[in-house]
């Protein structure tokens, strides 16, 4: 009989654990269905806006940088990090076991006699702080908004990511057909001067139109060490965002077969930045700042924690497993704070204007989305007229190049006129692919100001 005792007072602690987790769970479950019901709280999705350029190249270049980008697995890494301080903090609200074995060695003289012994123990313990007020419920609620905050850190840096990588590679396209046209002006640069050359020595032509040419020939070739410049440090950016070797070949449309994926009148739905990962996470923020806020308050509160052991205790190594040397605990205690220096009031202040910083944080995020909206909407319009317009420029430059070509094979016309109506047609087109590289990339910064999409 005796030793059934103990064997069920020595299981007590395991029985006691169970119910108590199972309660925990249940508590959990509930919770996480009232804050399901309470809030539904929006989740962004990242719109694979790059496609609509149909582009097969920039396509793989974008899945190759979310692949490899070193920042995006920072970003990753630290939302791993967050759920793992998640996990720690919602342990605080499960019951903590443990053993704990010690001796202690006692020595005493008495008189004439001295007497020495041992007190040996090997308790289990058991601990559990019971959450009456919604203490660790709350710290819990708090974490899980850390994790949110995390995960739209990731969403950030994959919006500004693909943007980078299409920006990069529509502005590579744009200086490789720049060089192309001025590589194409200096050689015709070149022959119009050594002609020019020839007809100053002839006395046709006065050293005024030589200067002219000589000086348009340096500043084409300064523009084009320039645009060799642009180029280097544009492959180096777009090898490092995508974690490639430097020297790897990019492989790209010309400027001619890129599209653009709507027009400036198109409509636009402005309650898309609502939708952005970085308004969202500053209304994840706002909400975090109130569970903060709840927490700092009951700090005031006392905390109730049930306490259990069971386990052996004697003063001789031999007796230790003796039954009679069985020991059973359980209670209940309550710890409240009388005197703590001011810091839990201090500390509640802190939260407090925490949160409302947190609130003109979300204010000033929603002014600057819609900003980044309207300066996105201008600049397209802007661009794009200017490319309506060097495109009728480039075909009346065409037809100007063609009449002096015929012109000059037809015997009526110079090789010099007609130089210059290639180099001005060649002109013309670097300034119309501008104005598209522009307009493409304002597309790109429209997509991302509106968190992916135009249009719902």
């Amino acid at each position: 009989m005796k030793r059934t005792i103990v064997i069920l007072l020595m299981l007590g602690i395991f029985g006691t654990s169970e119910v108590v987790c199972a309660s925990a769970a249940s508590i959990k479950s509930g919770v996480s269905k009232q804050q399901k019901n309470k809030d539904d709280d929006k989740k962004f999705e990242l719109y694979k806006f790059w496609e609509n350029y149909m582009d097969e190249y920039l396509s793989s270049y974008v899945f190759e940088a979310l692949e490899q980008n070193p920042s995006l697995k920072i970003a990753n890494d630290r939302l791993r990090q967050s759920q793992a301080l998640l996990g720690t903090i919602n342990a605080q609200r499960l019951p903590h076991i443990g053993v704990n074995p010690s001796v202690y060695p006692y020595r005493s003289l008495s008189g004439k006699k001295y007497s020495s012994y041992n007190d040996i123990s090997m308790p289990l313990f058991f601990n559990w702080e019971i959450d009456i007020f919604g203490k660790l419920s709350d710290k819990v609620q708090s974490g899980r908004y850390d994790v949110k905050i995390a995960k739209e850190d990731v969403n950030i840096k994959k919006l500004s990511l693909t943007s980078e990588v299409c920006a990069i590679y529509f502005n590579i396209i744009l200086t490789d057909e720049l060089i192309e046209n001025e590589e194409e002006i200096l050689k015709n640069l070149e022959e119009v001067l050594k002609l020019k050359k020839q007809l100053y020595e002839g006395g046709i032509i006065k050293y005024d139109d030589l200067y002219i040419t000589e000086y348009e020939k340096i500043n084409t070739q300064n523009e084009l060490n320039s645009l060799y410049k642009q180029q280097d440090i544009l492959s180096h950016a777009f090898s490092f965002i995508r974690a490639a070797a430097p020297n790897d070949p990019i492989k790209h449309r010309t400027m001619n077969e890129t599209i653009l994926p709507f027009l400036p009148d198109t409509e636009v739905n402005s309650d898309l930045i609502f939708n952005r990962p970085d308004v969202i996470q500053a209304e994840y923020a706002i909400k975090k700042a109130a569970f903060d806020v709840k927490v700092a308050k009951k700090m005031f509160l006392p905390s109730f924690n049930l306490n259990e052991i069971v386990g052996f205790e004697s003063f001789r190594a031999g007796r230790i497993f003796n039954w009679d040397s069985i020991v059973y605990q359980l209670g209940a205690g309550l710890l409240l704070d009388l005197y703590t220096g001011g810091y839990k009031k201090h500390f509640l202040k802190y939260n407090k204007e925490l949160a409302l910083e947190k609130l003109h944080k979300y204010d000033y995020t929603i002014l600057d989305a819609v900003r980044e909206v309207e300066d996105c909407l201008s600049s397209y319009k802007t661009d794009y007229k200017a490319y309506v317009d060097f495109k009728t420029m480039m075909a009346n430059s065409q037809h100007y190049y063609d009449v002096a070509k015929t012109r000059y094979l037809s015997g009526i016309g110079n090789r010099i006129d007609e130089l210059d109506a290639r180099r001005q047609y060649l002109i013309n087109e670097n300034a119309a692919n501008k104005a598209k590289a522009a307009s493409l990339v304002d597309t790109v910064s429209l997509y991302k100001a509106l968190g992916s999409r135009i249009h719902e």
